[in-house]
């Protein structure tokens, strides 16, 4: 765990750029979700992202971290929101804001104060970590070995810390989202990204069989909606439902709650709301004018790297 830690950390306390597949957002090409951007900003009161990186992996996120895109252009921190065309087609209007207000509530003070407060003392663990590793392998290991150990759980101390302030900003972060849409479009938006990523891993297996017989798809935002759609159509959506509520309490080494603590902070009824949002995906999907070029776009780009760059 302490040695996992370390590694997680690496990015933040040395400013390593996060690695990303992915397009920034141009206005000419993306005008209404920049707008939509915007509005919920200044709903919140906070500053609009620096920059909207698009790409095909599903899940949103928010981040100050430099980025590096998969065509090498390194991007300096900044405000950073990601978001996939899987989003801008799976959720309803108020889902997508939903979710776009939690993840611009991440961007409040307290959040980026933690990470200022947490980054220099991981940073001074890992610099003692590597220094006590590099030591020669000899008859010192025994010293060596009880150096790690006390610096592993040094720093498992402050990552269960660090997990359960996560878990707190979590429920902030959903609260700017309640602000901006109601609660069950914000747990409807969950279930439907939970399914989403789960579709998404089993397409990438997929995708890499298909690159190595040289051949692969037009459009990978469609095949893994034609697959989401049959799977919440079938009889799986319901184990699939229950699958999504069955954790009721996030444990001490969890980053985020479990959807049932924030339906619950949310005033929703968790299997209810995830049996509903499953079926909506099963009956409805967007057609957003700006995505389709973009994904085409993605798709080709990702083909021939698809071996080599996460997605």
């Amino acid at each position: 765990m302490g040695i996992l830690t370390m590694t997680e950390w690496r990015r933040l306390t040395e400013g390593v750029p996060l690695e990303v597949f992915g397009v920034i957002a141009d206005p000419s090409r993306f005008p209404a979700l920049i707008a939509r951007v915007a509005r919920i900003a200044a709903t919140l009161k906070v500053r609009a992202p620096t920059r909207i990186i698009v790409g095909l992996k599903p899940g949103p996120w928010a981040s100050t971290a430099p980025i590096r895109l998969h065509d090498g252009q390194v991007l300096p921190p900044g405000e950073t929101l990601y978001l996939s065309p899987l989003e801008l087609r799976a959720l309803r209007s108020r889902e997508l804001d939903a979710v776009i207000a939690h993840e611009l509530g991440h961007f409040r003070g307290p959040d980026l104060r933690f990470t200022e407060l947490f980054a220099p003392a991981m940073r001074a663990l890992l610099y003692s970590w590597r220094g006590v590793r590099s030591l020669p392998r000899n008859f010192m290991d025994l010293a060596r070995l009880r150096a790690m150990m006390v610096l592993n759980g040094m720093a498992w101390a402050p990552q269960r810390a660090a997990c359960s302030i996560r878990q707190r900003r979590e429920f902030e972060a959903d609260r700017a989202a309640f602000g901006v849409a109601g609660g069950a479009d914000l747990i409807a938006a969950l279930a439907k990204l939970a399914i989403l990523s789960s579709t998404w891993g089993d397409l990438q297996e997929r995708l890499l069989k298909q690159v190595t017989r040289g051949i692969g798809p037009r459009n990978l935002v469609l095949d893994c909606l034609d697959s989401v759609q049959r799977v919440a159509a079938s009889g799986q959506r319901a184990w699939f439902s229950a699958w999504l509520v069955r954790e009721q309490i996030a444990q001490p080494s969890d980053t985020h709650p479990t959807l049932v603590q924030r339906a619950a902070a949310a005033g929703v009824e968790a299997p209810a709301a995830t049996a509903r949002a499953l079926l909506d995906l099963a009956l409805w999907m967007n057609q957003p004018a700006e995505s389709r070029r973009i994904e085409e776009e993605l798709t080709a780009l990702l083909g021939p790297a698809a071996n080599e760059r996460p997605c």
